[in-house]
């Protein structure tokens, strides 16, 4: 296929909502979407029904022709990955199938300027992955705490759902710490915050703004504005009736730093993943976030006419980035430099002290043998992963030191030093009607996900607390059928209510049944999939019993691009809910996050046998299965399901 002269143009225009945010700051970004790239729509948009076109601009575009499935025919030429290298401003030229792949993105801006949830000229970009934590809430949480702190000019935060909790609380201290800094400081921060409580309201108007008695309810329990004088703070309360959901889970600090997550701000028994990223591309996710919060700010984000600067001396990581603190050190190699900088110091002082005021473990001695160093402390692994909500939960296998650092139990990821490489923002936006059709699918996260799987050529891995969407099982099989190894890491029983009820795609073990008995006895040994195990477990343990569950959403393709974010691999985030991901052209980095997940979980030990089913080592299948499937008790028990999302207390 070819990338399109509407495309390329559209990359290569010099609009972009931010700079029309900027130059018109009053303004609601929504009623700048609707007439930004109007030249690109075949018909003008209707004034009529302001918020239902705008919406409609994003899900659909603006033309009535059919929509085609997925992603386009045929595989790009040559010609077209260079046509498609000089549609973003990537610094140096992408790998082939890292362009391979956003060709089949950019053809979703055929028929719709927006299907990627952001300006076509910020849709390619660059920057760096300066950390990821793959870990329990409290640690990704703890690090947009040390962010948010240390914020001068504004803060933007997105969550699916925000929920009174441990973790909600923590966000909480940080934007009275902030608050506290700034009054100091006798300058104001700007804070944006949005989130997805559905309720009555969004049938009139989707986008809400939460006023002082709801952040101070029960279920939210957030500061009031009069707490926090330092902070300008304004609340958007989104969701796309019905079932548009905003899933998106990123922040956003001074225009200098984008965190991109998985995890909502509640407490949950979940292994987790962030990404810490820098560069132009926190500018395409800042333009994101405008288009996601629709109206019009007051007051307005004092940033809009501020692009991304690298900082002076270079992109910095580890202990050496201005964000990080000791809590990122994990393994005997953050036990000696926590000790180094402590010498150096006199004293660490973000850490010297536990909970209770005594002084920590960690700052004298020598690591006792047997216990990990873990997040700038001692403690075993049970009690780390009791740190995401399930105190009770017991380690079924003794820890025994690795051979290897390589293979020691380190949460936070300090990514090898790297230059800029080429990133692309997989976005999609909310739709609210029922149904699954192909017109759900047009969009940058579906055609990422559908063009990995079409160009991979040796391998995939993809981890996803849910597997389900018939493209992204049809896509496996293809790939397998073309001798792609596909290895699938997937939580048996996460949320089966949901995905019992018809139209949801079905439960992961009925898939997992299902995509084996489709396969030749030969084609079977290329499909590996295999239950999350915690890394303190002998065994996976069924999500329903919340003790230890994963919510990791990546795909890796052939070992070198990385798809990273919101999006799960289900029914739901495929034809439904507002997405945010990103895509990442670097071996390394992609290297570094599949070395983590191994070393931070069991899973690798515990493969389904060929007929789809889990077997113990004795031939025993797990005991602890919800037992939901299709059928009257499946409905029943997927609109608890759903009713559990909308309260905040299922999987999401």
């Amino acid at each position: 296929m070819t990338v399109s002269d509407k495309a390329y143009s559209l990359t290569h225009s010099q609009k972009t909502l931010t700079a029309a945010l900027a130059a018109s700051p009053a303004s609601s970004p929504g009623d700048l979407v609707r007439t930004l790239y109007a030249e690109h729509h075949k018909k003008p948009v209707s004034s009529a029904g302001y918020l239902e076109t705008f919406m409609g601009v994003l899900q659909h575009g603006n033309d009535n022709e059919t929509r085609r499935l997925g992603i386009p025919p045929g595989e790009p030429t040559q010609t077209d990955l260079d046509r498609a290298a000089e549609c973003g401003d990537f610094g140096s030229r992408p790998s082939d199938l890292f362009l391979k792949i956003y060709c089949d993105v950019l053809a979703t801006l055929d028929t719709n300027p927006w299907a990627c949830v952001v300006s076509p000229p910020l849709l390619g970009s660059r920057g760096v992955v300066n950390l990821s934590i793959i870990s329990v809430i409290p640690d990704i949480i703890q690090h947009h705490y040390d962010c948010i702190v240390r914020a001068e000019s504004e803060v933007f935060l997105a969550t699916n759902f925000w929920q009174a909790s441990k973790s909600a609380s923590k966000i909480c201290d940080a934007l009275l710490e902030l608050s506290r800094r700034a009054m100091k400081r006798g300058k104001k921060v700007v804070v944006k915050m949005m989130y997805d409580r559905a309720n009555l309201k969004m049938l009139m108007e989707s986008h809400v703004i939460v006023d002082d008695a709801e952040m101070a309810s029960d279920e939210v329990k957030l500061p009031k504005r009069s707490d926090m004088p330092g902070i300008d703070f304004e609340l958007v309360n989104f969701h796309q009736p019905v079932f548009g959901t905003f899933h998106c889970k990123f922040m956003i600090v001074d225009r200098k730093v984008a965190l991109l997550n998985s995890n909502n701000i509640q407490d949950r028994p979940n292994t987790e993943m962030m990404v810490h990223l820098e560069g132009p591309i926190v500018d395409s996710l800042y333009d994101t976030a405008l288009i996601s919060w629709f109206r019009p700010m007051r007051p307005p984000l004092p940033l809009l006419n501020t692009r991304y600067r690298p900082p002076e001396g270079g992109y910095k990581f580890g202990m050496d980035n201005e964000y990080a603190t000791t809590r990122i050190l994990d393994g005997r190699k953050g036990a000696e430099l926590f000790k180094t900088l402590q010498q150096e110091a006199g004293g660490i002082h973000d850490r010297d002290l536990d909970k209770e005021g005594r002084e920590d473990p960690a700052s004298s001695g020598s690591l006792p043998a047997g216990v990990p160093f873990i997040s700038g402390t001692y403690q075993t692994i049970t009690e780390h992963l009791n740190a995401g909500d399930q105190p009770d939960t017991h380690a079924t296998i003794s820890y025994e030191p690795p051979a290897s650092s390589r293979d020691e139990y380190t949460p936070h990821i300090l990514h090898t030093h790297h230059g800029e490489c080429p990133m692309v923002l997989v976005n999609r936006a909310p739709n609210g009607n029922p149904g699954n059709a192909a017109s759900g699918l047009h969009n940058a996260q579906d055609a990422a996900w559908l063009a990995g799987l079409k160009y991979a050529q040796r391998k995939i891995f993809i981890q996803s607390p849910t597997l389900n969407a018939v493209p992204v099982v049809g896509g496996i099989l293809d790939a397998v059928r073309r001798g792609v190894e596909c290895t699938l890491y997937i939580d048996v029983g996460f949320n089966d209510g949901g995905e019992a009820l018809p139209g949801q795609g079905g439960t992961n073990e009925e898939v997992s049944k299902t995509m084996f008995a489709q396969l030749s006895d030969e084609e079977k040994e290329k499909l590996k999939l295999y239950w999350y195990t915690g890394k303190d477990q002998i065994k996976p343990i069924n999500a329903s019993a919340q003790k230890r569950n994963c919510h990791v959403k990546l795909m890796i393709i052939d070992d070198s691009v990385g798809i990273v974010g919101n999006g799960n691999q289900d029914t739901q985030s495929w034809y439904h809910s507002q997405e945010v991901n990103v895509m990442v052209d670097n071996p390394i980095v992609c290297q570094e996050w599949f070395d983590g997940i191994r070393r931070n979980q069991n899973t690798h030990l515990h493969e389904l046998e060929k007929d789809g089913i889990y077997r113990d080592k004795y031939g025993n299948p797990l005991t602890d299965s919800t037992g939901v499937g299709s059928g009257f008790r499946g409905v029943v028990k997927g609109i608890q399901g759903s009713i559990a999302r909308v309260r905040g207390k299922g999987g999401f």
